[in-house]
C-alpha cells in the first residue's frame, strides 16, 4: 500500500445518481488506512503515496461505505473476536489482526517474495514455497469468514490487489451471490511468466468468481486473457471471457490522481519545509520519487545520472539529482539488498564527482508529506519515472499535475503502465543507461516552448483520467 502521507482532497461530487451510488460499497484490501476515531476524512488525512486511498475515498463517502482489511497489528494467535469497527463520518472501517506466522508466510513470503516479483516479471527473484501458499489460502479464507457476516443484500464488494486473488472464491464458497469486483494494481505478466507459479491454474480459475476484473492497462488485460486461454481454456465472447459455464469481464481502468488538489498544493509548495530545503539547492534538479523497491529501477537511474556527468562534464556543478526513496518492506531480504546497493552507488557517485559547494546527488531515505513532494515536483526541471516494471505509477501524473507556467519534463519508462496515456513524455528504456542519460540531457536543454507543449498534452490526459473517474467507471460497470 505504500507509505502514508498527508493529502488534501476536493469534496466528493454529490450529484451522481447511478445504480452503484444507491448501493453500499464494501472495499476490501490487505491494509486499511491507519486512522483513528479522531481522524477527519473530509480534510487533511493520512494517505499512501500508492494512491489506493485517494482513489476509493470519494466512492466510499458517497455510498456510506465499509472498508475491510488488516489493521497492521500482530498477535500470537488468531483471535476469535469479530472485526474491530471504527466509524469515520460516512465511512466505516472494519479490521482484523494477523498472527506473526501469517505476517511471515502470507505477507512477507508469498505476497512479497512470490506474487510481487512474478507479477512484475522478475522470475529469478520469485520464491516458491508451498507452506507460504497454504498460508495465503488460509488468510484469504479468514478474510472471507470475517467479512461475509457483515455483508448485506445489495452490497457491491470491490476487492483490491494481489494479496487477495482468492478472496472472491472464498466468499462464493460461503454463499455470497452479490456483485463482486476485483482490481489488480500491479502489472499482469505474459502467460509464460505467470505459468511459473505452480498454482497458476487455481489463481486463474479464481478470476471467474468475480463479475468484473480490472487492470491498469490494455496490455495487462490482454496478458490476463491470453494466460487464461493458455492455462484454463475458453475465450472472449462479446465483452465476457467465457470457459464452460463460467464467465467474467476483463477490462482496463487506468487509475488517476486528483489534479485539482495537486494544483492547489503546488501554489503553497514554497512555504513547506521541503520548499525551504530546495532553496539551498540552486542547481537544476533531476528528481526521482519512489518506494525503495527493486522494480523501480533506482540503481539503473543512478547509473544513468553518473553517465550523464561523465559524458556531459559541462553539467557538473549545474545539475543535482534528488532521489527520494520511501522505506518499504524492510524485513524482506531483497529490499535490504536493494537499499545497500543504492547506498553504495550514491556514495560512489558523490565521492567521484563532488566539488566544493556542489553535491551531485541528494539522497533521502524517508517519506515526505504530500505537500512536501509537491514542492519537489514543482521545482524539478526533470522528473525520472523509470521503473523496470510498474502497474501505473502515479508519480508521473502527480508531477504533471503540480507544474506551473514553466513546466518540467517527465522522463518515463516504456515499461511503466502510465506510458499508455502519456506519450508526450520523453520515453526511455531504463535498462539502456546511455540512452537514459542522453534523454536526461535532452530534457535539461529543452526549450520552454517545447516543454510547455508537452505539458499541455499531458495535463489534458491527467485531468481526464482522475481517481474519481477511475472509481466511477469501474463501479458503474460492476453495477450494470
Amino acid at each position: 500500500m505504500g507509505s502514508w502521507t498527508r493529502y488534501q482532497f476536493q469534496p466528493a461530487r454529490p450529484d451522481e445518481g447511478t445504480l452503484a451510488n444507491k448501493r453500499r460499497l464494501v472495499v476490501v484490501s490487505n491494509r486499511v488506512p491507519p486512522l483513528t476515531a479522531n481522524s477527519d476524512l473530509t480534510r487533511d488525512r493520512e494517505l499512501p503515496v500508492g494512491g489506493l486511498v485517494s482513489a476509493v475515498r470519494a466512492a466510499l463517502e458517497q455510498r456510506d461505505g465499509l472498508w475491510f482489511g488488516w489493521s497492521g497489528t500482530t498477535e500470537d494467535r488468531i483471535a476469535s473476536a469479530p472485526p474491530a469497527i471504527t466509524d469515520l463520518g460516512p465511512i466505516r472501517l472494519a479490521t482484523i489482526n494477523f498472527t506473526r506466522g501469517e505476517v511471515n508466510l502470507f505477507y512477507n513470503s508469498f505476497a512479497n517474495r512470490t506474487l510481487w516479483p512474478l507479477l512484475h516479471g522478475f522470475p529469478a527473484k520469485t520464491s516458491i514455497r508451498r507452506d507460504a501458499f497454504e498460508a495465503y489460502k488460509r488468510v484469504n479464507q479468514r478474510y472471507a469468514r470475517a467479512l461475509v457476516s457483515m455483508l448485506e443484500d445489495g452490497d457491491i464488494v470491490w476487492i483490491h490487489d494481489y494479496h487477495l486473488f482468492l478472496l472472491g472464491n472464498a466468499l462464493r464458497d460461503l454463499g455470497w451471490k452479490g456483485k463482486l469486483g476485483f482490481f489488480l494494481h500491479t502489472p499482469f505478466p505474459p502467460a509464460e511468466t505467470f505459468s511459473i507459479l505452480p498454482w497458476a491454474h487455481q489463481f486463474l480459475e479464481g478470476m471467474f468468481a468475480y463479475d468484473l476484473v480490472g487492470l491498469q492497462t490494455k496490455r495487462y488485460a490482454r496478458n490476463l486473457s491470453e494466460t487464461l486461454a493458455r492455462e484454463v481454456g475458453g475465450g472472449i465472447v462479446g465483452d465476457q471471457y467465457m470457459v464452460n459455464q463460467l464467465s467474467t469481464r476483463i477490462k482496463a481502468y487506468p487509475i488517476g490522481t486528483d489534479p485539482e488538489g495537486f494544483a492547489e498544493m503546488s501554489m503553497r509548495a514554497s512555504k513547506t519545509s521541503a520548499g525551504q530545503l530546495l532553496e539551498r539547492i540552486p542547481n537544476d534538479i533531476v528528481l526521482g520519487v519512489d518506494r525503495l523497491d527493486y522494480t523501480k529501477g533506482i540503481t539503473y537511474r543512478l547509473r544513468a545520472f553518473e553517465h550523464l556527468l561523465e559524458q556531459f562534464p559541462s553539467l557538473r556543478g549545474k545539475v543535482s539529482m534528488i532521489q527520494i526513496s520511501a522505506p518499504s518492506r524492510s524485513r524482506v531480504p531483497e529490499y535490504l539488498q536493494e537499499r545497500e546497493q543504492v547506498d553504495r552507488l550514491v556514495g560512489s557517485i558523490n565521492g567521484r564527482f563532488s566539488e566544493t559547494g556542489w553535491a551531485p546527488i541528494h539522497y533521502f531515505y524517508r517519506s515526505f508529506a504530500q505537500e512536501g513532494l509537491v514542492a519537489f515536483y514543482r521545482t524539478a526541471r526533470v522528473c525520472l519515472v523509470t521503473p523496470l516494471r510498474d502497474g501505473m505509477n502515479l508519480v508521473a501524473k502527480e508531477f504533471v499535475a503540480s507544474q506551473g507556467d514553466d513546466p518540467g519534463i517527465l522522463v518515463l519508462s516504456k515499461f511503466c503502465g502510465a506510458v499508455e496515456g502519456m506519450s508526450e513524455a520523453v520515453i526511455v528504456n531504463p535498462y539502456d543507461i546511455e540512452g537514459t542519460a542522453n534523454a536526461i540531457n535532452r530534457a535539461l536543454r529543452m526549450r520552454k516552448s517545447e516543454r510547455r507543449q508537452r505539458w499541455e498534452s499531458l495535463i489534458e490526459g491527467v485531468r481526464r483520467d482522475t481517481a474519481q473517474t477511475w472509481s466511477d467507471s469501474f463501479l458503474s460497470d460492476l453495477a450494470s
